[in-house]
């Protein structure tokens, strides 16, 4: 059976290779790296690796420590013998023990990742406009104007992410300025002419567009935003009338945004009641049960509830725990195993349904219907009181 552990240096070429060959790109040692990384050995061979990224995750407006899951690859024929789920699962473990209380990731298969108790936990919405429904705004004298970023405007760009996230539920925020360089910035593969632009302001940065240019099928080009933040009405003004700018050659503008479309949709001056929108989801995973409970924001209602979980992979997630929410925050305690919340006698939820409860993708009357949670009619408006807030969302894939 392979034996799972860290990787070494001299493991970059096998890690590189197992990459290459499940995601199907050209094998580069010299690119890989080893932070975060668990890797599966058949003697001194690398036979499978997965990655963690450390993440902050915003719900109810504070950021919860988060394990961002990535580049899970097993070689072909070590296939379909549960070493992959051997691997996350120990890789969870890591992630737990240091403190990460959540894990999100985006799957390539959704049985094996809910197995290991993860569930659809948010979307990733992407919309496309035409450039001509943009405002063709000018700017003003002494105006902020985008330019191009510059390395030093690396930890500004940071902030106004952080600031513009912070009111949303489910995006992550990396507090590594590599990573921001290599990865949030970066569009490996995606397309050309990739380019950061940024709006200064009174905070630093108050809105920059991440961007490369995306071919169609139809004519002219498709510029196409990783990251569109905007944290004024100045900053929004110049970047859509920067982008407006791009008609003469490119037709369409595409960016991840809120699924409500954000005020960047309220700004459009659209002729049609339509707006192109795809979204892909991604699974979220409650690793700390008593952490992320309290460690997440909520309304400011005050609430009680117990809440008991069954859990095979971190059997003491399962409480039942006494969640006194107050002033936007929880209080978590554990009850007697014996203890339910008044009137409400079923099952322990599922890890998997209420990590979508507690990002808001699932509310009660969902699981009730899916059969992970009675039909309790108090019991289920406690939890919808508790949990109930916008569609969380994110714009980064890893």
């Amino acid at each position: 059976m392979p034996e799972i552990r860290p990787p070494v240096e001299r493991d970059v070429d096998g890690i590189a290779r197992t990459e290459a060959l499940a995601f199907n790109f050209e094998a580069r040692p010299e690119g890989t790296s080893l932070e975060g990384k668990l890797c599966a050995y058949d003697g001194h061979d690398v036979v499978a690796v997965a990655t963690a990224i450390d993440f902050d995750q915003w719900f109810g407006g504070r950021a919860v420590p988060c394990a961002g899951v990535a580049g899970v690859a097993v070689l072909p024929e070590h296939r379909g013998r549960g070493l992959a789920r051997r691997l996350v699962a120990q890789l969870l473990r890591r992630e737990r023990d240091r403190g990460r209380l959540l894990s999100a990731l985006y799957p390539a298969n959704a049985a094996l990742y809910r197995h290991l108790g993860y569930e659809f936990g948010g979307l990733r919405p992407r919309f496309v406009a035409p450039l001509s429904d943009l405002p063709a705004s000018k700017p003003a004298p002494g105006a902020p104007w985008p330019r191009a970023m510059q390395d030093a405007d690396i930890g500004a760009v940071m902030a106004c992410h952080e600031r513009y996230i912070s009111v949303h539920p489910g995006p992550v925020h990396s507090a590594s300025a590599a990573y921001w360089r290599n990865h949030a910035l970066a569009h490996s593969g995606e397309g050309v002419n990739q380019r950061t632009v940024v709006v200064p302001g009174d905070q630093g940065v108050d809105g920059y567009a991440s961007y490369y240019s995306e071919q169609t099928s139809g004519p002219g080009y498709r510029v196409s935003c990783k990251h569109l933040v905007a944290t004024t009405p100045g900053a929004l003004t110049a970047l859509l009338g920067y982008f407006r700018r791009f008609e003469r050659s490119a037709f369409e503008l595409a960016w991840w945004g809120p699924p409500t479309v954000g005020p960047l949709g309220a700004a459009l001056a659209t002729g049609g009641l339509d707006l192109g929108c795809e979204a892909r989801r991604w699974m979220t995973r409650l690793l700390d049960v008593p952490g992320a409970l309290a460690g997440r924001g909520y309304g400011t209602g005050e609430v009680e509830l117990v809440i008991a979980v069954e859990d095979p992979v971190f059997p003491d997630n399962a409480g039942p725990w006494l969640v006194s929410i107050s002033g936007g925050r929880a209080r978590v305690a554990p009850l007697p195993a014996r203890c339910r919340a008044p009137g409400h006698n079923g099952p322990p939820l599922p890890i998997g349904a209420l990590s979508a409860l507690f990002t808001g993708m699932a509310s009660p009357a969902d699981l009730v219907v899916l059969g992970a949670l009675s039909d309790d009619g108090p019991y289920a408006a406690a939890l919808t009181a508790a949990f109930a807030g916008p569609t969380p969302w994110m714009p980064d894939f890893f």
